[in-house]
């Protein structure tokens, strides 16, 4: 399998979930970053995972055929499920809390939202991408990474 044209999705989108993680951690340590780390998650952070979860899970499973099929179906199934609870934690308490003057008395809220989010990252990137990195040929990198030139703007 040659090279694909565009730069490799796979590691821009490995180095997105390691950018988040740094910055996760950065933030963990001190009140004043949250506004930032926020900033990224609700920027590059989610067009990242939008990317993910619209074109690479679709792109994995129209790659594989048979009961393979369904085992990324579940997998990836698993995964957005898990990035919705996210999502929705982070709107709903986490992104309000950081809103707030009181961040130390949600400290509790955001340390189990950043464990399980760094867990959801862990799994994206022992499991999913490198899973694509394998199996996904040339045409569908190639279109990943057209969609991943949203991150430029994000």
């Amino acid at each position: 399998m040659s090279a694909p044209s565009l730069p490799d999705p796979i590691a821009r989108l490995q180095a997105i979930h390691a950018e988040t993680r740094r910055r996760l951690q950065a933030t963990l340590g001190g009140t004043d970053r949250w506004s930032a780390f926020a900033a990224w998650i609700d920027g590059p952070a989610r067009a990242a995972h939008d990317i993910v979860e619209q074109h690479l899970f679709a792109a994995l499973i129209e790659s594989m055929a048979g009961s393979d099929a369904v085992c990324i179906k579940g997998m990836t199934g698993g995964l957005a499920r898990d990035r919705a609870d996210l999502d929705r934690r982070w709107r709903q308490t986490v992104r309000p809390a950081l809103n707030g003057a009181a961040v130390a008395v949600a400290s509790d809220v955001l340390a189990t939202w950043a464990d399980d989010y760094r867990a959801w990252l862990a799994r994206a990137d022992g499991e999913l991408l490198p899973m694509a990195a394998r199996l996904l040929d040339d045409a569908a990198l190639d279109a990943l990474a057209a969609d991943c030139t949203r991150l430029d703007d994000a």
